[in-house]
């Protein structure tokens, strides 16, 4: 099966997409405004043991604290007679301890990350952890080959280290083996190091960026090409090749014609991603609903009917349905709990049927899952290990206007959408300039603190670019008002001249003096010269300059 890797990649955000034989089997987003912390290393301090939870709250320098639960702590059994009792978290853990910590999963709505005191440090090859002393190989790899390796990591193996050999190490030499290691412990002594003589929450150890991450724990030889848009980001990827050995990278391209994920169509599948009905081949479809403890999938037949055998329409359905959500589980990264309604099936038999097929897909995804057998209810119940908010809270937030009930994407996801339409437009359109219209909330994001986020859309471009906000144009707006000349441009961008007196309400106060204050006009900031004793009253104004996203004004009598 042929394999590809697409990085996608601007100051703001970086996209990976991994396929298979051209179609999308996996989507991974990493934003600069919300970084994953997924394989950090702290020193934490412990602020609070709740006994009752049999867990602690422990600050590691974010906004939230995190948590430890007490099976995620590392620490000796009390030994009674012949009974062996484990401890309670209050014996373990006391408020203001200064504990090492690692992030096993994102914070997630309002609950903070989740940690563990097991700490390891992954390689290409193996995995360090420095407060073990054991000897663990991949269940993947074959028999005969994981006796091996297991040799030749102990023969390796420092004392006082564990090591655990992935399934990447399959055709991998001791001498591999050792750089690895060696490369694994100067991490650990560099953490060490850095430990010692705080009593402030500090970060140990930052993961690998999300593309490295994902060379480090998938790549292989089924991949055949990886697609770049950055020449940046492929010699981070061509250092790293070469730093673990490998021979493969030519096979890196950088595609410099139309936007990466544009050309694979990936943008079309990150949109279906989000919809929830997928429709089957076959014209049936499944139904996917995100709820607070568990997300259910609903199969129906929709337009699909098979001859006169309503029990073979409904087994075709169920093994394409089958597949069809295994791929989404994937692609959409859906964890916790999940409950499948397939089509009732009367035949003991075609239940074997589609749940074989479901365990076979299930085989591909490396995320750690459980499926019982059909319930009596005909409900087919699984659990898939969550530690992301999966493409749904990524890109999306909760509605303003239904709550908890739906989804709208982000102003942060809709702004870097609107960054890759201009950019688009950009390079196909000969014009000079463009005047855009957008919603004012996006508008103030793409303009940037002072327009130094439009500015370097403008640098990045090479064209004039005015951006004009209207409060009554929806989120996902994208309005081309006008193109041209840079001149013609600039004429049609402003909303008032140098003179112009306009009646507005004074908005807000101006943060760099104590005696401005602000409004806005069709997205304009406008800083009104001794405006803060008028906050929050209607009065006239005087426009003074203009500059290219903002202006000066005074109040007139």
């Amino acid at each position: 099966m042929k394999k590809e890797l697409l990085v996608s990649s601007d100051k703001n955000e970086t996209r990976v997409a991994i396929l298979e034989s051209g179609q999308v089997v996996q989507l991974f987003f990493d934003r600069k405004a919300k970084k994953s912390l997924v394989g950090n290393i702290y020193l934490g301090k412990v602020k609070d043991v709740v006994p009752s939870l049999d867990a602690a709250f422990v600050d590691i320098g974010t906004d939230r604290n995190a948590f430890l639960y007490i099976n995620e702590v590392d620490y000796e059994m009390d030994v009674d007679d012949s009974e062996v009792k484990p401890r309670k978290i209050q014996h373990v853990l006391k408020p203001k301890q200064m504990i090492m910590v690692q992030v096993t999963k994102d914070p997630m709505k309002t609950k903070g990350a989740r940690l563990t005191t097991y700490v390891s440090i992954p390689g290409r090859y193996l995995v360090l952890a420095p407060f073990n002393d054991g000897v663990g190989v991949s269940r993947k790899l074959p028999k005969k080959e994981r006796e091996e390796l297991r040799d030749n990591a102990d023969e390796i193996k420092p004392d006082d280290f564990g090591l655990i050999v992935r399934t990447a190490a399959k055709k991998a030499s001791k001498n591999q083996l050792k750089r690895d290691l060696n490369q694994l412990i100067k991490i650990w002594r560099k953490i060490n190091k850095k430990s010692v003589n705080t009593n402030k929450p500090i970060l140990l150890y930052e993961e690998e960026s999300i593309v490295i991450k994902l060379l480090r724990d998938i790549f292989s030889e089924e991949f055949a090409t990886i697609y770049v848009e950055k020449w940046g980001v492929k010699r981070e990827i061509a250092r790293y090749l070469k730093r673990i050995g490998s021979k493969f990278s030519n096979i890196i391209v950088h595609h410099g014609k139309d936007e990466l994920f544009e050309s694979f169509n990936v943008n079309e599948v990150i949109e279906s991603a989000l919809e929830r009905k997928v429709w089957l081949k076959s014209g049936g479809f499944i139904v996917i609903d995100y709820g607070e403890g568990l997300t259910s999938i609903d199969v129906n037949t929709g337009k699909f009917t098979s001859g006169k055998n309503p029990s073979h329409t409904i087994l075709r359905t169920n093994l394409e349905a089958a597949e069809a959500i295994c791929s989404q589980l994937k692609l959409r990264d859906i964890g916790g709990l999940i409950v499948i309604d397939f089509i009732d099936m009367v035949s003991e038999r075609d239940r074997r049927k589609v749940l074989n097929r479901f365990n076979q897909c299930l085989e591909n995804d490396r995320t750690k899952n459980e499926v019982l057998n059909f319930s009596k209810f005909g409900l087919l119940e699984m659990t898939r290990k969550n530690v992301s908010d999966g493409i749904l809270g990524t890109l999306c937030k909760i509605c303003p206007c239904c709550g908890a009930l739906g989804y709208v994407k982000s102003e942060e996801t809709i702004r870097l959408e609107v960054e890759r339409k201009i950019k688009k437009m950009a390079r196909e359109s000969g014009s000079k300039a463009f005047l855009i219209k957008l919603n004012t909330n996006i508008a103030a994001l793409i303009i940037g603190q002072g327009g130094k986020n439009l500015r370097h859309l403008e640098k990045i471009s090479k064209k004039y670019i005015a951006i004009n906000g209207d409060d009554k144009l929806p989120l996902e707006s994208f309005v081309i008002a006008a193109e041209g000349s840079v001149d013609e441009i600039k004429q049609a961008a402003k909303p008032f001249q140098v003179g112009d007196v306009l009646d507005l309400v004074v908005e807000e106060p101006y943060l760099h003096n104590k005696t401005d204050a602000l409004s806005r006009v069709e997205g304009y900031v406008i800083q009104i010269i001794n405006g803060r004793k008028f906050l929050g009253k209607r009065v006239k104004i005087e426009i003074k300059s203009i500059s290219k996203t903002s202006a000066v004004a005074r109040v007139v009598k």
